[in-house]
């Protein structure tokens, strides 16, 4: 299968979903159809959005399942070798690793980066200067959490939070010894840069 295949399978099924990555590598996808007057994918049946895993789709006579490592583990797929050391080199780069499975084989990985803000160093800085305690709570995996908590000083993080959880998290930590008065920063930049490689497995 080449690249353009492969997109074209992916985007196919991402389009349909709400979540930022996703919508990073349709975009990117549309750079192999760059000839194309309309971009246009094929239509997906079956669809299903696992917030904060990925999602499932039939597309053609394919079923696709493109996402995080435990939605490839609830779904029964089997991870190789290969597929789980490129997720950990890309956590510790601080990247997220989207699995990419096809009719219930790992066939690829993509890569995404979320550039950090450039403020968002500084403003970690400031606020331990004011010995204000900052925590994260992300949906991010953990090996990509602690790459960004470290790169801009944060102590304490909570990873792999579903939107719920981060909810509860709060709450939690408002009836602590952490004070009433909780702010909210977003560090991570909304337009998520895709590496512009694939790794195809197998």
């Amino acid at each position: 299968m080449e690249l353009r295949e492969f997109y074209e399978y992916v985007a196919a099924a991402e389009v349909n979903s709400e979540h930022p990555l996703a919508k990073a590598i349709v975009d990117h996808a549309k750079k192999f159809k760059e000839e194309d007057e309309y971009v246009t994918w094929t239509e997906a049946r079956d669809f299903i959005s696992i917030t904060g895993h990925g999602v499932k789709a039939i597309i053609g006579n394919k079923e696709l399942v493109v996402g995080n490592k435990s939605l490839m583990l609830d779904t029964g797929i089997q991870i190789p070798e290969q597929a789980l050391d490129l997720l950990l080199e890309a956590e510790e780069m601080a990247q997220t690793g989207i699995l990419v499975a096809i009719n219930r084989e790992i066939f690829g990985l993509i890569v995404i980066s979320d550039p950090l803000k450039p403020a968002a160093k500084e403003v970690i800085s400031i606020l331990k200067s004011m010995n204000v305690r900052s925590i994260m709570v992300t949906g991010d995996n953990w090996g990509t959490a602690t790459a960004i908590s470290r790169e801009i000083g944060i102590d304490t993080i909570f990873a792999e939070a579903k939107p719920e959880d981060k909810v509860e998290k709060v709450k939690e930590l408002q009836v602590l010894s952490y004070g009433t008065s909780v702010s909210f920063f977003n560090f991570i930049s909304h337009i998520p840069l895709m590496l512009d490689f694939i790794r195809c497995l197998g």
